[in-house]
């Protein structure tokens, strides 16, 4: 059986290889290739996705019977409605979009694509009724993936002769703050690696959630590039 660090280090590199973590979506932001036309389609998209995942990620902390595990899991909700005394995450970024004239539609007023509603609909199935250990994987996935994600945004924006220092926040906090929410959500996930099955199941969580991320980027990347979805 793998060493804890064994496993990590195979889930990382598992995860890393896939387009949830590098596509030519975040290389369209870092090489200045996004309009602010392309920044309204990916906000509304996006912002699906950042406003429910502090709601789902409730829910599986509801579930777990560990603690420990809910304590971390507890850190990174926390994190993304503020910290207590912070904004809260979605709403930093509507104002990293509203200097550029993008107002995002609420949740529900605009027709989302298939990979969108796919991305959150698979959380909510994987976080709420999947197995925990699937679960925790899959948020690892999203924890490890989001620094990158976050970098290519920040690279595209900045950019904009529209953006300033404090519209930018959303960027520069979560440049800071990624690494905690790797390091919170691998110390709930290593509660639950003392078993080969246990590891199975928290690759099949990650690696489905790299599938849905990376089909959710592709299917943007197509939309902005005005080009076919290539599966």
């Amino acid at each position: 059986m793998q060493t804890t660090e064994e496993f990590f280090e195979a889930l990382n590199r598992d995860v890393k290889a896939t387009e949830c973590v590098d596509n030519p979506f975040f290389a369209a932001f870092r090489d200045g290739e996004i309009t602010v036309d392309d920044v309204k389609v990916f906000a509304d998209q996006y912002y699906l996705y950042i406003r429910t995942f502090p709601q789902i990620l409730a829910g599986l902390s509801h579930r777990v019977e560990d603690e420990k595990i809910r304590k971390e899991l507890a850190k990174t909700i926390v994190s993304e409605l503020g910290g207590g005394e912070g904004e809260i995450h979605f709403r930093m970024f509507e104002k990293a979009c509203a200097p550029l004239g993008v107002k995002i539609a609420g949740v529900g007023e605009v027709d989302y694509l298939p990979e969108t509603t796919a991305l959150v609909d698979g959380i909510k199935k994987m976080f709420l009724e999947d197995k925990v250990e699937a679960a925790l994987g899959g948020h690892y996935t999203i924890e490890l993936s989001g620094l990158p994600m976050i970098a290519s945004f920040y690279e595209g924006f900045r950019r904009f002769p529209e953006s300033n220092v404090e519209s930018l926040e959303y960027f520069y906090l979560h440049l800071l703050i990624e690494r905690e929410h790797v390091e919170w959500i691998h110390a709930a996930v290593e509660q639950v690696t003392g078993a080969e099955a246990a590891h199975a199941e928290i690759r099949r969580g990650a690696l489905t959630m790299a599938g849905l991320l990376g089909d959710f980027w592709r299917a943007l990347h197509a939309r902005t590039a005005k080009q076919p979805v290539i599966a």
